[in-house]
């Protein structure tokens, strides 16, 4: 299976278009969102952002991020929380946002590959047997980096520009 990550929208209605285009490109099967869908706490983008990602409800995986208000619950066809553990390819997989848990504080039962926004600095590290990754932000990067977002598929972990340019890639081993 092939999945793409981002996060860090902030109500770019014209990135989100993008990265749908990609998703679609890319022929990725799940959508992962790590929250921070709103343009920092409320905006009347919610909405078409909301009718967008909807369309395809049924590929999203996502949580919520510190920018995402309650009222956002009630607009998605798909569920959000705070923390969630999936599997990809038989590898344990755990998103958040950032704010709660990130990689100095760790969530009980933490995946092999551990993905948070909430920096919008991208970035894609191993440190021991885990995976650190962060698909940085599609609207607003920080640290120098790009707008980016990541993919998952059976071998590695690749963070890729906006317009699909590799900029890093880990093999993943599933033995480890």
């Amino acid at each position: 299976m092939k999945v793409m990550c981002i996060s860090d929208i902030h109500g770019n209605i014209e990135n989100l278009k993008k990265i749908i285009k990609r998703f679609n490109e890319e022929n990725a099967e799940k959508l992962l969102i790590l929250g921070d869908f709103s343009s920092y706490y409320y905006s009347s983008t919610d909405f078409e952002i909301a009718e967008i990602l909807n369309n395809i409800a049924g590929a999203i995986i996502a949580v919520k991020g510190n920018c995402d208000n309650s009222h956002i619950d009630e607009l998605f066809n798909f569920e959000l929380g705070y923390l969630k553990t999936i599997e990809v390819n038989g590898i344990k997989v755990t998103l958040t946002h950032g704010h709660i848990y990130n990689r100095n504080h760790l969530p009980d039962n933490c995946g092999k590959i551990f993905l948070s926004g909430h920096t919008h600095v991208s970035m894609i590290e191993k440190n021991g047997d885990r995976i650190f990754a962060n698909p940085g932000s599609i609207s607003k990067p920080r640290g120098g980096t790009k707008k980016s977002y990541i993919i998952i598929n059976e071998e590695s972990i690749e963070l890729k520009t906006l317009d699909g340019e590799i900029i890093k890639s880990l093999k993943i081993n599933v033995k480890s």
